[in-house]
């Protein structure tokens, strides 16, 4: 459930976000209206006046070249914050069942990773499941991206499934843009070229994603997290009521 209150908060930041930007494009008419009527008061304009009228033609053009891309910037920040949210995600689950169900330890994917003695002496019993999920998520997903970098490490503990064919498209793709985001600054690489050819991009092309597209990456997240929510379900037999997803226009 925190992924999900994640995912709101991060789509009410957006909103706000937006029409906060939205807004900067009026300040150098503001300031100049401020000048204008000092000057008709017969009063001083002052160096910071016109200081505060320099500031605010710069922040508007940067506003204004943001409002006309889609807020390109603001949604990079927004993509990659939710694609750790759905690691987290993944991890804390993980996490859980490590710390609860102490038969899990004996999988031979488990069993192979070695924790130095001193180091095991230090961590308390949180953290030495911390360390073998690190380990493990190392051996399993080194090669994969997208949902088969998740299903690799479910696999192990019994929680790999089917993923709806669009949901897997999506996050495969939101995968690569993450990763020239933070590695290229947004500059697409020949990974993301040919990983995804639907976006029709060119290596060294600036990858710009809008609300739309994060809608989009969005929904893919709650649709997959409730699909592994639903194999929680079925792993201990319990009722877990469905998780609310937001459709990709919202």
């Amino acid at each position: 459930m925190r992924c999900f209150d994640s995912l709101i908060t991060s789509g009410e930041l957006l909103h706000i976000s937006m029409r906060g930007i939205g807004t900067v494009g009026n300040y150098p008419k503001m300031n100049q209206r401020i000048i204008d009527l000092t000057v008709e008061c017969r009063k001083e304009v002052t160096t910071e006046m016109k200081a505060r009228l320099t500031e605010s033609e710069r922040l508007a053009n940067f506003a204004n070249v943001e409002l006309k891309d889609g807020f390109p910037f603001l949604h990079a920040f927004a993509t990659v914050a939710a694609w750790t949210t759905l690691e987290v995600t993944i991890e804390d689950i993980l996490l859980g069942i490590l710390l609860n169900e102490s038969q899990i330890l004996r999988k031979e994917e488990i069993s192979k990773i070695r924790l130095p003695l001193a180091k095991y002496e230090e961590l308390d019993k949180e953290e030495r499941m911390r360390f073998i999920l690190t380990e493990l998520a190392r051996a399993q997903t080194t090669a994969a991206h997208g949902v088969s970098a998740f299903e690799n490490l479910l696999r192990v503990f019994d929680l790999s499934g089917d993923v709806d064919e669009d949901v897997r498209k999506l996050l495969w793709e939101m995968n690569h843009v993450r990763n020239v985001i933070v590695h290229r600054d947004s500059l697409a690489d020949l990974r993301l070229v040919q990983s995804c050819p639907w976006l029709n991009l060119k290596s060294g092309d600036r990858v710009l994603i809008n609300h739309e597209k994060w809608g989009d990456y969005a929904y893919a997240i709650g649709r997959y997290v409730n699909a592994v929510r639903n194999r929680l379900r079925k792993r201990y037999g319990v009722l877990i009521p469905p998780a609310e997803t937001s459709s990709r226009s919202q």
